[in-house]
């Protein structure tokens, strides 16, 4: 299920020190995955928790790119409103640079 996909290299990656290079192997399987399908990405994005949220947005801009999606864009600001302390704005503004 994409659900459980998502949150497995998820949790791989939370393993991982922020200086390790297999870092990029865990983005690179979360930006195909979320970029597969609208919709399953959108709903996965809606229960996600605060810190799935916090490591995927290291790849919101990628997404963002693939994806060419206003939907995705607005969840992203909704989000950030839900979650003030992560500090979102920034990767969401680039991510919506990447969408032309």
């Amino acid at each position: 299920m994409f659900e459980e996909k998502v949150r497995a290299v998820l949790g791989a990656r939370a393993l991982l020190d922020d200086n390790d290079p297999r870092i990029e192997q865990k983005w690179e399987k979360l930006i195909v995955l979320l970029s597969e399908d609208e919709n399953l990405t959108l709903n996965f994005l809606q229960i996600c928790t605060k810190t799935e949220l916090s490591f995927l947005s290291e790849i919101f801009e990628e997404v963002a790119y693939n994806l060419q999606s206003k939907k995705y864009i607005e969840l992203l600001y909704s989000l950030d409103q839900r979650y003030p302390d992560l500090n979102l704005k920034r990767s969401i503004q680039i991510a919506e640079e990447y969408m032309d």
